[in-house]
């Protein structure tokens, strides 16, 4: 987990934040989950069932596609290790609200972002709903919402403004997403493609997550000898370097931006094994 007195440090104070009652969001909710899964610490048990239970409600009541995508990305992971009726509950209600919003605004970069994510969290989903239902309509939605804003050699096409980045990691990670349960080249050919002005010009946790990813599909040699890469990349050394752009949030008051980098770092750990500390400090 991120780098482990980081770690310690964000996960006590969301989990007594927890126990104090403070609404949590879903990044937050994620960090606890995933700390608590890799460090088997029992005395956490009792915050996150509190955390969890919160989130439920939390979730139902959430208006923005953006923050349901949030809420079903944590539920779809709490699913997979814990046997409880209502999260699975839901995880079918998240995903028929937000596929009730398909299809998705793609006109301006923020609509973009949230409806690529509502996309990707629902993908997410079909590892444990019934798949036949839900990846071909998730696909198509992808697809749709990318085909309206991309052009061939241009990437995508939005208005200038800050929600340019994101909505490039949002589609980019979607794709990849789309990728792992399809084997088609063409996407993660395309993802690469998008983050190819954000590695360059941003620097946000979510960039790095997805930097990672792509670093993950180059390590591996039956994928760089099927697609068309870029040759010249170094996606873990991009994500280093936003990774260490970011690093103050570890200490930052929003709990939000605390667990965005420890979930960030943590990911980029994995994916880097014996690397990692060489690539930290070259970046």
């Amino acid at each position: 987990m991120a780098r482990p007195a980081d770690a310690d440090r964000i996960a006590a104070r969301i989990a007594d934040a927890a126990v104090r009652g403070t609404e949590l969001s879903p990044e937050t909710a994620t960090f606890l989950l995933r700390f608590y899964v890799a460090s088997a610490r029992a005395d956490l048990g009792d915050a996150l069932g509190l955390t969890l239970a919160r989130a439920l409600d939390a979730a139902r009541d959430a208006a923005a596609t953006i923050e349901r995508a949030a809420w079903l990305t944590l539920f779809v992971e709490a699913a997979s290790i814990a046997e409880d009726e209502r999260i699975l509950e839901c995880v079918k209600e998240l995903v028929a609200r937000l596929r009730g919003s398909w299809p998705g605004d793609a006109s301006t970069a923020d609509a973009l972002a949230a409806s690529a994510a509502s996309v990707d969290a629902c993908l997410r989903a079909a590892g444990v709903l019934d798949q036949s239902i839900l990846v071909r309509p998730a696909i198509d939605e992808l697809e749709r919402l990318v085909g309206a804003a991309y052009r061939p050699g241009r990437g995508l096409q939005l208005p200038p403004g800050p929600g340019v980045p994101p909505a490039h990691t949002a589609c980019a990670s979607a794709l990849l997403t789309a990728f792992e349960i399809t084997a088609r080249l063409s996407y993660p050919m395309l993802a690469e493609e998008l983050m190819q002005p954000v590695r360059r010009d941003a620097a946000g946790c979510a960039a790095a997550r997805v930097l990672c990813r792509l670093a993950a599909l180059h390590d591996n040699a039956e994928y760089r000898d099927a697609a068309v890469i870029a040759p010249d990349a170094d996606y873990r050394a991009d994500a280093a370097r936003m990774l260490l752009g970011q690093e103050p949030l570890a200490d930052a008051h929003r709990l939000s931006e605390a667990a965005c980098y420890a979930i960030a770092m943590d990911e980029f750990l994995a994916s880097s094994g014996p690397d990692a500390a060489r690539y930290l400090q070259r970046s």
